[in-house]
């Protein structure tokens, strides 16, 4: 989540703390010298259960606010032996990633991206293809292509491939 929306929403729900002491303050009377006029049907019960509900949207929207997401990890642990840790380094999924791209025809002019998470690598990949592709099959298939050769290769669950076509290239096209 960005972080200007993380802010507002820590705002928001320390705000509504505010307001929930507020009702709580009036209903046990602890501000004497303040007084409200509050409609008729207003009474203990009234004042208690909108506190109430506003304290439970204080504690949501400060738990969305405060709330990590996925957190990246420089290097992935690959597994556990009686050695030590075996560790492979992001650019090194990178360049596996790069091989996989390269082995798909039609594509050109590539950028990747690799984070590992929590939940396993997140893969992102910005490609050019080449025209008169059809692109839902180019990308379901290099997806599937990266995932499995990732996961047999490193042993690293992959949680997402995230493939995006930046362009079609029409200038080799035209050459042929």
């Amino acid at each position: 989540m960005r972080t200007v929306l993380k802010v507002i929403l820590v705002f928001l729900g320390l705000l509504l703390i505010g307001a929930a002491l507020f009702l709580a303050a009036l209903n046990f009377n602890l501000l004497p010298g303040l007084a409200v006029p509050l409609p008729a049907w207003v009474d203990e019960t009234v004042l208690l259960a909108s506190g109430s509900v506003l304290l439970l949207l204080a504690l949501i929207f400060l738990s969305f606010g405060l709330r990590s997401g996925k957190k990246k990890v420089k290097n992935a642990v690959l597994k556990g032996s009686e050695y030590g840790a075996v560790m492979i380094s992001i650019p090194a999924i990178e360049n596996m990633v790069l091989r996989v791209i390269q082995q798909t025809q039609g594509i050109k002019d590539v950028s990747r991206n690799v984070s590992y998470t929590t939940d396993g690598l997140l893969v992102k990949i910005r490609v050019k293809a080449m025209p008169d592709l059809t692109l839902p099959d180019l990308i379901n298939a290099l997806q599937s292509k990266t995932k499995e050769y990732l996961e047999s290769t490193t042993g690293i669950t992959v949680s997402e491939v995230e493939v995006t076509v930046d362009n079609i290239i029409m200038d080799q096209a035209v050459s042929r």
